[in-house]
């Protein structure tokens, strides 16, 4: 059963400002065009037409507790006390694949004692999901890297049920997604190995987390990751964010590996997923986390044939749905 450490209060973490004006100085030196589009960035939630940039001020208004982020991170909904009508919609889809019994009996009473808001039903759905396509046991362990993870929603739970030996990469271009993901996560694990770039830790895979930004990701080998994910995030990306993030992933993917996208495709970014021919068509649909008719979770597997073909037959049957579909 997953319960989260400090359920109530797991929130309630304050921003580091040094390590923030690191990230940020890094950012402008080196983030180029892999620094985030304009409303993730300075000026989040002020619109795109501002000008200016970080300031001490900016900080202490914006980024200086973690619960002035969560909204931009999973939204309202995402973020509301566990509901009725929430575990209603998730439930019956859940619970066939809950095989490593993350679900309690009773959903709505465990999740009100111990603080789930609705974005953690989301995050019982990844991890279920994610783990249901496994190709086989990873060689040593259980390698995964994670592209604009926010906080570390996902990571906490797979440092918490997965029970084989983890290492699990999160990488991002938002300066308080760096700072937050790094102090959330060793806030829940202290006796982790939590590291991160900011913190001056040297990258290795004794880390069981390590927090990265995206203009340093080629610190990671080629062909050394199980699982490749990204949740919600290229959905407000533009084009080059999306090609550079899918053509990493095909670099650092094993063979037999796990590729994990849930994005709306009718939102923000409406561009193209130049999905590579080698990438297999594992599962293409909505889940209870979609919130417009063209918002699928699509998992593939890295081979080495072509399965171009196969894909757009997946996303024509898929298209077909959409035009159908009503949200539960």
């Amino acid at each position: 059963m997953l319960i989260f450490r400090n359920g109530n209060t797991r929130f309630e973490i304050a921003g580091d400002e040094t390590q923030f004006n690191l990230i940020v100085k890094d950012m402008g030196d080196h983030g180029g065009t892999l620094a985030p589009s304009d409303h993730w960035n300075w000026n989040l939630g002020e619109g795109g037409n501002n000008t200016g940039g970080y300031s001490s001020e900016l900080f202490q208004r914006k980024y200086d507790h973690l619960t002035k982020l969560l909204d931009p991170w999973v939204g309202v909904t995402g973020m509301k006390p566990l509901t009725l009508e929430a575990v209603t919609r998730y439930e019956n889809f859940l619970r066939p694949i809950d095989h490593k019994q993350l679900l309690p009996t009773d959903i709505l009473a465990h999740g009100k004692s111990n603080g789930w808001r609705e974005t953690d039903l989301g995050s019982v759905l990844d991890f279920s999901l994610t783990t249901t396509f496994l190709a086989a046991a990873p060689r040593r362990k259980l390698a995964i890297c994670e592209v604009g993870g926010g906080y570390g929603r996902l990571a906490e739970v797979f440092l918490q049920k997965h029970a084989e030996p983890i290492h699990y990469v999160m990488i991002d271009a938002v300066p308080a997604s760096l700072m937050y993901a790094h102090l959330y996560l060793r806030a829940q694990y202290p006796e982790l190995k939590i590291g991160s770039y900011y913190a001056g830790d040297p990258y290795d895979d004794s880390y069981q987390a390590y927090i990265l930004p995206s203009w340093r990701a080629d610190m990671l080998q080629e062909a050394s990751f199980d699982i490749c994910l990204n949740i919600e995030s290229m959905q407000e990306m533009q084009q080059h964010h999306v090609d550079f993030y899918l053509a990493m992933f095909d670099r650092l993917a094993v063979y037999g590996g796990e590729i994990y996208l849930s994005n709306a495709k009718d939102y923000v970014f409406k561009g193209q997923w130049n999905i590579p021919a080698n990438w297999e068509t594992l599962y293409l649909n909505n889940t209870p986390r979609s919130w417009t008719a063209n918002h699928p979770t699509h998992v593939l597997r890295k081979s080495k044939g072509d399965h171009s073909l196969a894909t757009g037959a997946h996303e024509s049957a898929f298209k077909q749905q959409v035009r159908n579909w009503l949200r539960p």
